[in-house]
């Protein structure tokens, strides 16, 4: 049951903001079907990331992350927006946000249709499964351009290894994508976070720094996360449940 008070408290800061940033986790995508890596049943507890995400394995052997790829995938390309990627694209609507930060790489937020109002960037994080690049020299390929399924691992003509843009373990996030998210979280007046531990940096520092530019806080998730004391709201339960009735309130 979502918490009255909490509720009317950020509905109030959300209708006196101008300049939101939201910022998602892996609990936006599990509305849509899509696991938690983490989670019982995720991704993780099938394939050991130290070996099948790691970018260090990937150079020596990229048939382990495209088995665990090629099962991610098909999930992914079928799983469909949720309440919370529409919510979302309501308040791009109202002409209320700033930036979309995700650490998710399903793309559902632009299915959703963010990022076609009012020019809002989506910064990823962690990069999208649906762009591809050739490691060596760095052609890049729609996810629709390049057979996956029915060979160990991609090739490009060059004979370099084709990669998602995904980050994986041992590889650092791409730098202007990182500034980028962590100018809008200077910039913004609301912080909204939904579905996020925020155990991972550096993409748990993006609260604070929102925090310390002055910006309000909410935080949108199942459980308790690990930097609770920064958010000036906690709204705890489902996302799409919570964020359908903000909305409605506006």
């Amino acid at each position: 049951m979502i918490d009255e008070k909490n509720l009317i408290e950020a509905t109030k800061i959300v209708r006196n903001s101008e300049k939101i940033v939201v910022f998602t986790g892996a609990g936006a995508s599990t509305e849509s079907g899509i696991a938690d890596f983490r989670s019982e049943g995720g991704l993780w507890s099938r394939y050991d990331p130290s070996i099948y995400a790691s970018y260090h394995y990937f150079l020596e052997d990229p048939s382990k992350f495209w088995t665990m790829h090629n099962e991610l995938v098909d999930i992914v390309v079928n799983a469909k927006p949720n309440p919370i990627h529409y919510a979302v694209v309501e308040l791009e609507k109202l002409g209320k946000m700033i930036a979309i930060i995700t650490q998710n790489v399903d793309a559902l937020h632009q299915r959703a249709g963010s990022g076609t109002y009012n020019n809002i960037p989506i910064y990823e994080l962690h990069g999208s499964y649906e762009k591809l690049e050739c490691i060596r020299c760095k052609k890049e390929f729609l996810f629709e351009e390049v057979e996956t399924k029915n060979l160990k691992y991609p090739v490009c003509e060059c004979s370099g290894y084709i990669k998602p843009k995904v980050v994986l373990f041992g590889e650092p996030l791409r730098p202007s994508v990182l500034e980028r998210a962590m100018t809008a979280c200077r910039s913004c007046d609301c912080f909204m976070m939904i579905g996020s531990s925020l155990l991972i940096s550096p993409a748990n520092f993006l609260p604070s720094i929102a925090k310390e530019s002055g910006a309000k806080v909410i935080f949108v998730n199942r459980d308790s996360t690990a930097m609770d004391n920064i958010a000036d709201i906690f709204l705890k339960g489902s996302g799409g449940e919570i964020l359908s009735e903000l909305i409605q309130r506006l």
